[in-house]
C-alpha cells in the first residue's frame, strides 16, 4: 500500500521510495529511508496535503508524494 492509504494514527514501515531523481534526493534529505518507522497523524478535509511523523519530526507531504512511498503496517 502507498502512504496515502494508510489509517490515520496508524504506524508503519517505509518499504519502498517509487520515484528517482530530485524527489528521492528530498526523501532521503527529510529522513525517509526503508526501513523507517512511519506513523500518519492526519490528513487534511480533502486529504491533500497530509502530516506524518518519522523520527521526531512532523512533515506535511502533498498527495502525490505520499503516493511515492510504499509501506507496511507493522
Amino acid at each position: 500500500m502507498t502512504l496515502d492509504q494508510m489509517d490515520k494514527n496508524k504506524t508503519a514501515l517505509i518499504t519502498k521510495l517509487d520515484t528517482s531523481g530530485v524527489l528521492l534526493k528530498k526523501f532521503y534529505d527529510m529522513g525517509f529511508i526503508e526501513g523507517s518507522q512511519i506513523k500518519l497523524i492526519r490528513k487534511s478535509p480533502l486529504n491533500d496535503p497530509i502530516e506524518v511523523k518519522i523520527s521526531s519530526y512532523y512533515i506535511t507531504l502533498r498527495i502525490q508524494e505520499a503516493k511515492c512511498i510504499k509501506v507496511r503496517y507493522e
